[in-house]
């Protein structure tokens, strides 16, 4: 089954899976869904929970894992009585487009506030590598690391020098100083770039359309749900 970008299992009509109950509904996990009420051939859009009120906390508490029935919180709460909340764990938002992000950090009912689109200044390449049967190519850019953060998308520019293979968009997993970003590519031969080859204006920029940071960072266990995630994102 294809799942969305939350990890959720969902069926042939594009819905997250439930499994099928007689009776009364048992409590909802917290996606959006279409249904369609029994006798009635119009569709209406489900809304996700309120965290405001105390039975859809609950709902929230026993299902935020839903199907895999993980809890997304390190069992801490704040408030009391029935308006208890549980801090939930954000995941690494970085290099979703902000559609995207906006869906999966509604889904830990947390809310997205993207400040401001980032100047995309392109930084250029002085050197590439990858060594025999590796998969990771090191990038080396001026100030790269700084500019792109784990999880960030980049481009790479076609331009004189830049192998074909690598032009395009790639994810960024890691670093090896601050002017390094590594990524793992399709190829596995080997590329040994040095700035001398590279003639033309061959240039690093992130990703349009996609966030470049967010506050709080990844796994963050003391944020309330109901939080906002602030982030940027590349023009």
């Amino acid at each position: 089954m294809a799942t969305n970008i939350n990890g959720h299992l969902l069926d042939d009509k594009g819905n997250v899976a439930v499994d099928f109950v007689w009776g009364n509904l048992p409590m909802q996990p917290n996606d959006d869904r279409q249904i369609t009420p029994t006798n009635s051939g119009n569709t209406y859009p489900s809304g996700l929970l309120n965290y405001a009120l105390g039975k859809h906390v609950q709902a929230e508490t026993g299902w935020n894992g839903y199907p895999s029935y993980v809890p997304n919180d390190k069992g801490e709460f704040t408030g009391s009585a029935y308006n208890y909340v549980p801090y939930v764990v954000l995941a690494n938002y970085l290099g979703l487009t902000i559609a995207d992000a906006t869906t999966a950090i509604a889904e830990t009912e947390c809310v997205i506030s993207n400040t401001a689109s980032v100047t995309n200044t392109a930084k250029a390449i002085t050197a590439i590598a990858r060594t025999a049967g590796s998969k990771e190519v090191t990038i080396t850019a001026t100030g790269a690391v700084a500019a792109y953060l784990v999880g960030s998308k980049v481009t790479i520019g076609a331009s004189t020098g830049i192998p074909t293979e690598l032009v395009g968009d790639w994810t960024v997993t890691g670093s090896a100083s601050t002017d390094q970003v590594k990524f793992t590519s399709n190829g596995t031969t080997v590329l040994s770039v040095a700035s001398g080859a590279l003639t033309g204006s061959a240039s690093l920029t992130g990703k349009s359309g996609t966030l470049k940071t967010q506050s709080p960072a990844a796994a963050a266990d003391s944020v309330a749900i109901g939080a906002t995630v602030t982030t940027t994102s590349w023009a």
